[in-house]
Parts: structure tokens; C-alpha cells; sequence
């Protein structure tokens, strides 16, 4: 298949599996579309390119762009105001539950412990579960250092990742105690459903009011999140249950604190992280699909 033969049917089909790669390197759904566009005219404009397997050949430029962008964006995120969380996204794509279990946001927090080759090696097999040779193609080294990268990328996040899969029901249920502890201002309540040493981590980008820092421990979580509620008067309809990465969330939106996403990392019955984005920039894609 030569790159004349690129039609936008044959590159369409591909887009699901080209957008949730790009939207897990980069933790951004606006910078995903965009590599996603750049590999649509790179395919169309490269006519030297002798394509046996079209997957192979769309997913080694996407893979690249990502690498290449995330390697160019790490100043900015050195120099972001504030912890650095990823967009939220309302709508991922119909993905199978083993993938979904990849999109959370706790996943993608865990991501950026790595280098961007080794979060590229990293997805591609341990999620994507693609042929160590067509991953060693995609990010430019021989199959030996792959698997190399691969084991480095998985001894960094060994100690990390979440061992239990919680249903989607009783995370639902742990969501909405938590909205009900904040708007009610139920100290034990709101205690009761967070893990002692949970952490709070928020993103205004410097466009909104955020904690500078993460919050650590239960009881400074309390402390910030009921102190913040009391301030703002929250109500019950202030906060919407959604879905933000395929998993049970809240969205806020209040005339004078803003707009904002509540995403929970849950594990045996309790919150271990609660990851707030109120950067308007980033919540911009995840409003225009949230009714």
C-alpha cells in the first residue's frame, strides 16, 4: 500500500486506536487530536513508504510524535504553576474493559514517572500488548533494548500500581459519600470514606484557585476540602456525577468557585487520591461533552 493509496476511510479506522495511544502519552485529549492530524498529513505526504500493515505504519508516527512532544513540552511542565494533572476526558472512545482499566487518572499520574520512550514501550505492550519487534520499530531501537526499557519502565512503577480492581458500583457509591460529606459538612462521614494516608492533588494552572501543593493524610484533606466547602456553600446540585477516564467522578460547577473535575483514585472501600483539574484550559473539551 503505497502513500497514494491513503484515503481518509483507510485512516479513519485506525483513529480509535491511534487517539487512545496519543491520549495516554500525552494525558491531554486536545494535544492527542493534534499529533493525531499531524500523522494524517505525514501518511498522505510520505510517498516513499512501502505500507504492509497500515496499523503498524500509523501507529510507529504516532508513537513518535508523542515521544517527540512530550520531550518538547518537558520545560513547560517543569515551569507549570502548581502540579501538573492530565485533561480530563468525558467520552473515551468503546474500549474494552482491560483498556479502560488504563485511562483512569491515577493510571496517567503513574505514567509520568517515566521517560517518554519508556512510556511509549511501557503502553504499547503492557496495554496495547503489541509484538516487542513492532514496538521496537515504532520507537527506533533494536528489539534487545526494548525489552531492556521495558523492564526498567516496569521496576519504576512496580511499587505503584494499583492491585485491586474496584466495581464501577462501589466506586459510585464512595463518590457520592464524598459529595455528601462535603456539602454537609460531615467531618466523620468524609473521614470514613478516605484512606488515612490519601493525598489531594489540585490543577489550576494558575488560571484558578488550587492548592499549591498536594494535600497529605486524611485529616489535612478534611481540614482543606470542608474548610474550601464552607466558604463556597456548596450544594448537593452544585456537583454532578459524571464520568471523567471511563471511571465515576464529580464535576462541579459553581457561580463563584468555578468549574472543576473530581477524579478518585479507590482501592478496599476508600479514597486514596482525589485529583481536582480547575485549569479552564484543560476542562474546555470536557464541558463542551458534559451536559
Amino acid at each position: 500500500m503505497a502513500a497514494t493509496d491513503w484515503d481518509e476511510a483507510t485512516f479513519e479506522a485506525y483513529r480509535p486506536l491511534l487517539f487512545s495511544i496519543a491520549y495516554r502519552m500525552l494525558s491531554s485529549a486536545s494535544e492527542a487530536e493534534d499529533v493525531i492530524q499531524d500523522a494524517w498529513l505525514r501518511a498522505r505526504q510520505d510517498q516513499h513508504a512501502d505500507v504492509r500493515s497500515p496499523r503498524a505504519y500509523l501507529t510507529t508516527i504516532v508513537t513518535r510524535l508523542c515521544i517527540d512532544h512530550l520531550r518538547s513540552a518537558e520545560r513547560t511542565r517543569m515551569e507549570y504553576p502548581g502540579p501538573w494533572l492530565p485533561e480530563p476526558l468525558a467520552e473515551p472512545n468503546q474500549e474494552s474493559a482491560e483498556l479502560a482499566s488504563s485511562l483512569t487518572t491515577a493510571f496517567l499520574v503513574l505514567l509520568e514517572h517515566l521517560a517518554p520512550t519508556e512510556r511509549a514501550v511501557f503502553l504499547l505492550r503492557e496495554v496495547f500488548e503489541l509484538d516487542f519487534d513492532e514496538i521496537a520499530r515504532s520507537v527506533g531501537k533494536s528489539e534487545a533494548n526494548t525489552r531492556q526499557i521495558l523492564t526498567r519502565a516496569r521496576g519504576r512503577l512496580r511499587d505503584s500500581r494499583p492491585r485491586f480492581t474496584v466495581s464501577r458500583r462501589e466506586s459510585e457509591e464512595i463518590v457520592r459519600r464524598f459529595r455528601h460529606a462535603c456539602v454537609t459538612g460531615n467531618v466523620e462521614e468524609l473521614m470514613a470514606v478516605l484512606h488515612a494516608d490519601a493525598e489531594l492533588v489540585s490543577d489550576g494552572g494558575g488560571k484558578a484557585a488550587a492548592a499549591t501543593r498536594p494535600v497529605l493524610g486524611a485529616d489535612r484533606i478534611a481540614k482543606f476540602v470542608l474548610g474550601y466547602a464552607g466558604k463556597m456553600h456548596w450544594s448537593e446540585s452544585d456537583f454532578q456525577i459524571v464520568t471523567i477516564n471511563g471511571a465515576p467522578g464529580l464535576l462541579v460547577r459553581h457561580p463563584i468557585s468555578g468549574n472543576g473535575t473530581y477524579s478518585f483514585d479507590i482501592a478496599d472501600g476508600r479514597i486514596r487520591a482525589i485529583y481536582i483539574v480547575r485549569n479552564p484550559d484543560k476542562l474546555r473539551g470536557f464541558l463542551e461533552h458534559t451536559h
